[in-house]
């Protein structure tokens, strides 16, 4: 299957290709469908969409509001009944959530409506990015940088670029069926989130719409207010560590074992289940000298640091905090401690975007 590059530079030359496909028709397919692939029939799924006689979808198919490449969760097969059963309030319009969404306005302007992948900050779709690669407007670039999605108007470059958000909104229908998943409901919502990039053209240049699309998300800062409250508690749970690592009989089996100590500690049925430990649970580790899990709190830094490799007998660990000989070393373990206490005893605060 050829993979097809466009280049539109205008409305008109979109209607025109669109005008241009002959209707797919298969066992599959019949000619109301209206299907009309992009470029190799074989990748029927990548097509051009009338939605109305002034507006047009390029389609990368299986995404919310497409009605004939329906994404997942769509329908339902019951095995006991062995009937399907389709939730079409589930699916959304094709206008709000193709990948690009080209349109022409009663007073001539054109517009051009850029959207990602639906999902967390975590989620990809890489078909999504390929598509968008492959069928932006000339003069338009999809661009990828430090884990973040861009459109830039400058050619192949994030600099100056705008960042493309992930879409977070989601059709009431689905909404209603994720609501109570705890890995959707921190991020689905019912309302527009302006995550969509929309370019308006002006002669043969797009200009951004400044309302649409949103700030690039912030990174997390340490809450210098909170870290402050436990200062000296920190620096003398840090001097104790260090001089009991020399002690240590860090090993890959001894630091299990003390992590198994701590996860029971919590909660976690035979050290191996879901425990309850939290920032919360950190800090009040750190303020007590004699708390029971101090020891294994420290270590489990002591792992996360730890160098290996693989060799002739294995995986071999290397443990830094155990080899600390000069004033150099004692400030890259200090470093790695501070960035370690940073996350685990919610030092840091949650970014924003």
């Amino acid at each position: 299957m050829a993979l097809t590059y466009s280049n539109f530079l205008k409305f008109d030359e979109v209607e025109a290709w669109y005008n241009n496909i002959k209707p797919l028709v298969s066992k599959l397919h019949i000619r109301e469908d209206d299907i009309r692939p992009i470029g190799d029939r074989n990748r029927k799924w990548e097509r051009i969409v009338k939605i109305s006689r002034n507006c047009y979808a390029l389609s990368d198919g299986y995404h919310e509001g497409d009605d004939k490449f329906t994404p997942y969760g769509i329908h339902e097969y019951d095995y006991k009944t062995k009937t399907t059963t389709t939730h079409w309030d589930r699916l959304g319009k094709m206008e709000y959530y193709a990948p690009i969404v080209w349109r022409k306005h009663k007073d001539g302007t054109e517009t051009v409506q850029i959207r990602n992948c639906i999902g967390s900050n975590s989620s990809y779709s890489m078909g999504r990015y390929a598509f968008l690669h492959r069928h932006m407007p000339r003069g338009m670039t999809f661009v990828m940088g430090n884990s973040l999605q861009y459109v830039s108007l400058r050619g192949l470059t994030t600099v100056n670029a705008h960042y493309l958000a992930k879409c977070k909104t989601v059709p009431r229908g689905y909404y209603k069926q994720f609501k109570d998943k705890n890995y959707f409901k921190d991020w689905m919502q019912t309302k527009d989130d302006n995550s969509a990039l929309v370019f308006i053209k002006i002669g043969d240049v797009w200009v951004r719409d400044p309302v649409s699309g949103k700030l690039p998300p912030q990174k997390p800062k340490v809450n210098k207010d909170l870290k402050k409250k436990y200062k000296d508690d920190i620096n003398k749970f840090f001097e104790w560590g260090m001089a009991m690592s020399p002690l240590l009989p860090l090993s890959s089996e001894y630091n299990t074992d003390k992590s198994r100590e701590l996860r029971s500690y919590y909660g976690g049925k035979d050290g191996y289940s879901h425990h309850d430990f939290t920032p919360t649970s950190a800090r009040e580790i750190i303020r007590d000298e004699k708390h029971p899990m101090r020891l294994n709190y420290w270590v489990s830094f002591t792992t996360q640091i730890a160098d290996y490799d693989y060799g002739a007998t294995g995986w071999e660990y290397k443990y830094p905090v155990k080899h600390v000989e000069t004033k150099e070393d004692l400030q890259k373990m200090r470093s790695k401690f501070n960035s370690f206490i940073n996350r685990n005893a919610g030092f840091m605060t949650k970014p924003k975007g």
